[in-house]
């Protein structure tokens, strides 16, 4: 009985010992997952591209393109070229950025009262919605296709617009 009751204290003392007195750790403090290289990741490189084209912008209503959302506001839109001839087209807001491809259209003749360089906002898909489809470089003569989303639906086709957003 006198040793039982002895384990029983041992036991509780122990317990009450690790509660009160942990041991901190701190996982990974001393290695750095950079350190690691794995057989099956891809190599990043940096891309070279000249900057082709820059403006600022304001989005009056929440848009969507091509799976981003973009927030109401104040943009600056860059429109980049890269050594293979693609183009990337770069939102910025407050230190984020949203880079995404375009499709050119090959230019075609714009009235000089619509020439001023614009990002073409579509209302769709769906009532409440809006897509931001292309941007308008007047200097480059042309439309860079973004997010041709907003027009797939057979309501949206007839119904929605699209709007100009003057760039300055």
């Amino acid at each position: 009985m006198k040793t039982r009751m002895t384990k029983i204290t041992w036991t509780t003392l122990g317990l009450l010992f690790a509660v009160l007195f942990p041991i901190t750790t701190h996982a990974q403090a001393e290695t750095a997952p950079d350190e690691y290289k794995a057989d099956n990741m891809a190599r990043i490189e940096a891309l070279s591209a000249k900057t082709e084209f820059e403006g600022h912008f304001s989005l009056p209503n929440k848009v969507q393109c091509h799976m981003h959302k973009l927030a109401p506001g104040d943009y600056t839109v860059v429109v980049k070229t890269l050594d293979d001839g693609m183009k990337l087209v770069m939102f910025r807001r407050e230190g984020s950025e949203v880079v995404v491809e375009s499709r050119p259209i090959p230019p075609t003749a714009v009235p000089t009262d619509h020439g001023h360089s614009a990002v073409l906002v579509r209302h769709g898909p769906g009532p409440g919605n809006y897509t931001l489809e292309a941007v308008y470089v007047e200097s480059l003569k042309l439309v860079l296709m973004l997010d041709e989303s907003g027009h797939t639906q057979f309501p949206d086709k007839i119904f929605a617009g699209v709007k100009r957003v003057p760039i300055s």
